[in-house]
């Protein structure tokens, strides 16, 4: 979402939640199991281990119970939200924020709790911060003027050079912070480097925004590679380990898909 709110602000491009989920989707469909089987390589599965069986109780079918059905019921209205935002033209915030206000009137969440549990110095701050950050550098002429000490290096060699160069860079940078400021710090300087080739900033973006997730190598790569380390199952030095072999993968990944897919969809 910062990609695609960076694109439109510094170039007056939308990209909607449907037009992303075509471009990126495929890709997924084929990192997932790519970076299961990296990390397969690193890791065998211990097949000594035996789980509790369930118990018939749990191996029972049962109905949706009232509060499961709303639940689900106001997931999709978030998701018809989404795909509809040309229609209706709400922020997708607002969309959001619309599902959490009736999660709270229909009584699936207590609204005491909810404020209570959410971490909003966070959201703030490393949200709103690394936006502010990035318009900053837009809005300065900062980001243009790395832009044009960084372009001789990626003069003349056309958009694959380009995804590459900076998308490595980015990849590398999201593990040592949080994805939302690489992207904030990487994108105005990365969408003028695309103007000034002649290369759709579209691509740029959207190849930032799924760069930043390959936080494979340290834990304080991402917030998702904190919780699961909280638990205790393994240490930060698997975590290196694993992503030493998963991240290359990821990354090839989405370069087939840049020479595929989206040449395939005409966005290269």
């Amino acid at each position: 979402m910062v990609s695609a709110a960076f694109l439109q602000d510094l170039t007056g491009i939308e990209i909607t939640f449907l037009d992303w989920m075509i471009y990126a989707f495929p890709a997924c469909l084929v990192a997932v199991p790519a970076v299961w089987f990296a990390c397969f390589l690193v890791f065998r599965p211990d097949r000594t281990i035996c789980f509790i069986d369930l118990t018939e109780e749990q191996k029972a079918k049962k109905p949706f119970t009232v509060d499961e059905l709303k639940a689900l019921a106001v997931v999709a209205l978030v998701f018809v939200g989404f795909f509809t935002k040309n229609l209706h033209g709400q922020d997708y915030s607002i969309i959001v924020m619309g599902g959490i206000v009736l999660m709270v009137l229909i009584g699936l969440v207590d609204w005491r709790i909810l404020n209570a549990k959410t971490e909003w110095a966070v959201a703030v701050l490393v949200f709103g911060g690394g936006i502010a950050l990035g318009t900053a550098m837009g809005t300065s002429g900062a980001a243009e003027y790395l832009a044009s000490v960084f372009f001789p290096f990626f003069e003349g060699k056309g958009w694959l050079a380009l995804l590459i160069g900076v998308g490595v860079f980015a990849a590398i940078m999201t593990n040592l912070m949080a994805n939302i400021a690489a992207a904030a710090l990487i994108l105005p300087i990365a969408i003028p480097l695309a103007i000034m080739e002649g290369v759709d900033p579209t691509i740029v973006a959207m190849a930032m925004g799924m760069w930043t997730s390959f936080a494979y190598l340290l834990v304080i790569g991402c917030p998702p590679n904190v919780v699961s380390y909280s638990f205790g199952y393994f240490k930060s030095s698997q975590l290196t380990k694993a992503g030493l072999v998963a991240m290359p993968v990821g990354m090839a990944v989405l370069i087939l898909c840049a020479l595929t897919w989206w040449k395939i969809i005409g966005l290269v």
